[in-house]
């Protein structure tokens, strides 16, 4: 889902609505094959960084607020799920780890 907060229209819209939806598809799969490590939005976005090919700027350029735009709306689908338990995070605060919705 893309909050179209900027009120973009046309192809524009059309573009941030479609990279919204993959990028929520790419972060549900990281979730289902890396619950075991425990996930965070900001773990999730430093593995799509490092796995990036040099060539493509994708990842690199996606700030950590849509990463956690994407957990939430794969929450509020019921995909994922808070575990109960938490990790001290980038910035020295506690944060919560995901799982997949059973």
């Amino acid at each position: 889902m893309y909050y179209n907060t900027n009120n973009e229209t046309g192809k524009q819209l059309q573009d941030s609505q479609a990279k919204a939806k993959s990028q929520d598809q790419s972060v549900l799969e990281f979730i289902q094959s890396h619950e075991q490590l425990g996930v965070t939005p900001e773990r999730t976005l430093r593995h799509f960084k490092i796995m990036e090919p040099l060539t493509e700027s994708r990842w690199h350029n996606t700030p950590i607020t849509s990463i956690r735009r994407s957990f939430s709306n794969l929450a509020k689908r019921g995909l994922i799920v808070k575990t109960g338990d938490t990790v001290t995070g980038d910035f020295g605060k506690q944060i919560n780890l995901w799982k997949k919705a059973l």
